[in-house]
């Protein structure tokens, strides 16, 4: 799963999101032989070309949001327009800002986020002796990719057609590639949080069999080694696992968290600029009264992405909390010294799952979950009344 996440994220460079570190083999190249320090140095100066590259990007943003401030300039009777679109556009500049900052100065965490999740895949294979079924899960988190990228580029190519042809366009053009590095951020998370649901499935499942071990010895599969299911070491094992997979979400809080922050926040706004434009050309105030269609080619994918997103993250908190239960519901009879030892990691575990939670969250802003959609609409609605307002001034 590491490499194919790796194969994925060379693309990603060009807006920033992740650079690979610096192998240790260009530290020391000086013991290798002559054939190997040149791949090494070949290999040393890519890294600091891409590492470049990124510390190149930040500035050159803040050069494109500097020229498409100076360059729209407002026209008369649309002044509160120019406000809400200048002020969206300030949004969405800064959330690649932030995006190409977290790139840089993440780079560890993201990295270290890569890697648990191989050794996650490793623990379960080995340690849990798990078919994950890679072979299954790949090609849908593939196809998942595959739709999410179509769909936002065939809406965002349907907008275009219809936006180009308005009079006043604002800071369209100016901000297109702040537009599709935010996009590409978000799906870019929402496959990693698809991988971490899918391996808290798979340990969910190990877990469920141990549950009804203890709780129905008597139903027992022909296909399950209950032998090995009943030992001290097969808990430990769940134990480090589901640490592992703790670990790695606080990982991807830790290094993505102000993006997401950044970037929602920044939907909350576009969301809201849309449909009051969109209200405005219902209502007959703009030239074109068909505004409202651009505007749903260009939401559609937006909501579908944020509500996927939370969806996934929701439903992580929900398999915790569920692992949290199936651990309460062993019962350990045997009072044995070895069983003592069992039950007093069981408890160990048990209350570890009681305190701490895992969940998505943009800096302890927000958690990302099916609630945030509701808070999202919610905002978006008030947005609305307050704008609209101005408009029966």
């Amino acid at each position: 799963m590491e490499q194919q996440f790796r194969a994925w994220l060379r693309y990603s460079l060009v807006f920033g999101f992740y650079i690979s570190p610096t192998p240790n083999a260009c530290k020391k190249s000086a013991q290798a032989t002559s054939l190997s320090r040149t791949n090494h140095g070949f290999t040393c100066s890519l890294q600091r070309l891409k590492k470049l590259y990124l510390y190149v990007l930040l500035p050159w943003l803040c050069v494109l949001y500097v020229n498409g401030l100076a360059s729209r300039k407002s026209i008369s009777g649309t002044v509160l327009s120019w406000t809400v679109a200048m002020v969206d556009f300030s949004s969405q500049a800064l959330s690649n800002i932030v995006m190409a900052a977290e790139g840089i100065w993440r780079q560890q965490q993201h990295e270290t986020f890569l890697r648990l999740l191989h050794e996650i895949e490793f623990s379960l294979r080995l340690r849990l002796r798990l078919d994950i079924k890679l072979d299954v899960f790949l090609p849908r988190v593939r196809q998942l990719l595959r739709f999410q990228l179509w769909l936002s580029a065939i809406c965002v190519l349907i907008f275009v057609y219809n936006f180009i042809k308005w009079q006043y366009i604002g800071y369209f053009w100016y901000s297109i590639w702040f537009a599709i590095a935010m996009r590409l951020r978000l799906i870019q998370l929402l496959i990693y949080v698809c991988v971490l649901r899918h391996y808290m499935r798979c340990l969910c499942l190990k877990l469920q069999q141990l549950v009804a071990y203890r709780m129905a010895p008597s139903q027992q599969l022909l296909d399950v080694n209950y032998e090995k299911l009943q030992t001290l070491a097969y808990l430990l094992a769940i134990k480090d696992i589901y640490d592992l997979l703790y670990k790695a979400f606080e990982l991807l809080n830790a290094f993505a968290g102000w993006s997401l922050f950044s970037i929602i926040f920044c939907y909350m706004l576009d969301y809201g600029c849309t449909l009051y434009w969109a209200l405005l050309s219902w209502e007959g105030y703009l030239e074109r009264r068909n505004y409202y269609v651009a505007c749903f080619w260009w939401l559609l994918p937006m909501t579908i992405i944020i509500w996927h997103l939370c969806y996934l993250c929701h439903n992580c908190k929900q398999l915790d909390r569920l692992i949290a239960s199936m651990l309460c519901r062993i019962i350990v009879v045997n009072s044995s010294q070895s069983m003592c030892a069992y039950r007093m990691l069981l408890q160990q575990f048990s209350t570890q799952l009681q305190l701490q939670c895992i969940e998505v969250t943009a800096r302890n802003f927000f958690t990302l979950n099916i609630r945030l959609i509701m808070s999202i609409f919610t905002c978006i609605a008030t947005y609305l009344v307050i704008i609209i307002q101005f408009l029966n001034i």
